[in-house]
C-alpha cells in the first residue's frame, strides 16, 4: 500500500534588511489609509451630551449616543472619557476598561447596519487591481454583464 505524499509549504523567510527596506512603504500605504471615510482620526468623549464623537479621515463627525453602546453601560463619565484611536485608525480603544470598538462597528450602531454595508460595498467597488482588471477584461469577452429580463427593469 503506498503512503499518501505530504507536501510541507515553503516559508521564505526575509532578512533584517529587507523587513526594514518595507517600512517605509507600508507607513506611506498607512497614511494614505487613514484619510479614507471609513477610518477615524480622532475621538472624544462629550459629557454634557453623553455622546462619543468620532470624527473620520474625510472630517465627517459622527456622534453615537453611549447608551447605545453596550460595552460601556456601566461605565463612569471618567472612564468613557479616557478613549483613544487606534493607531491603524480602525478602532477605538479605552485602555482602563480593557474595550475596544471597531469603526465600522461604531458606525454600524450610529447609521444602521445597511448604510454601513453600502458605505463599505461603495469603498470596495472603488478599488483597481490588476487581477480586477484582467476578471473585467475575461467577462467583457465572454458578452459581458448578462442583461437583465425586461420584468426585473423597472
Amino acid at each position: 500500500m503506498a503512503k499518501p505524499m505530504v507536501r510541507e509549504k515553503s516559508v521564505e523567510m526575509l532578512s533584517d534588511t529587507e523587513i526594514l527596506a518595507q517600512i517605509p512603504v507600508a507607513r506611506e500605504r498607512a497614511e494614505k489609509l487613514r484619510h479614507t471615510a471609513l477610518r477615524a482620526a480622532h475621538v472624544r468623549y462629550s459629557t454634557a451630551m453623553q455622546q462619543l464623537v468620532l470624527t473620520l479621515g474625510n472630517a465627517t463627525e459622527v456622534r453615537i449616543p453611549v447608551r447605545a453602546v453596550a460595552a460601556l453601560r456601566g461605565t463612569t463619565s471618567r472612564e468613557r472619557a479616557d478613549v483613544h484611536v487606534s493607531p491603524s485608525g480602525c478602532a477605538i480603544r479605552w485602555e482602563r476598561l480593557d474595550v475596544d470598538l471597531s469603526v465600522p462597528a461604531l458606525l454600524e450602531i450610529a447609521l444602521g447596519r445597511s448604510t454601513v454595508h453600502a458605505l463599505f460595498g461603495t469603498a470596495g467597488g472603488r478599488s483597481t487591481s490588476e487581477r480586477k482588471a484582467q476578471a473585467a477584461r475575461l467577462n467583457g469577452a465572454k458578452g459581458g454583464r448578462p442583461r437583465r429580463p425586461a420584468a426585473d427593469r423597472r
